[in-house]
């Protein structure tokens, strides 16, 4: 297992992902990553609320979410 300790090494992950795919490389299914990031800074926190109350939506309709399957 592979430990990812920055939001860096997580970009550089994915971008490596990303051109071993366009390559057409197979990627090994024993690859696991483990992505351990510092804890959010209140700053961060604070955005995250507002945004999460910003977006709630208690008045959506089922039909509008799911069609005619309701």
């Amino acid at each position: 297992m592979k430990t990812i300790q920055s939001p860096d090494g997580v970009a550089l992950l994915i971008e490596n992902l990303w051109l071993r795919h366009k390559a057409g490389m197979k990627q090994r299914s024993c690859n696991v990553f483990m992505v351990e990031l510092p804890p959010p800074t209140e700053e961060e926190l604070a955005v995250a609320r507002r945004k999460t109350q910003e977006n709630a939506h208690t008045d959506d309709e089922p039909k509008e979410l799911y069609g005619a399957w309701i």
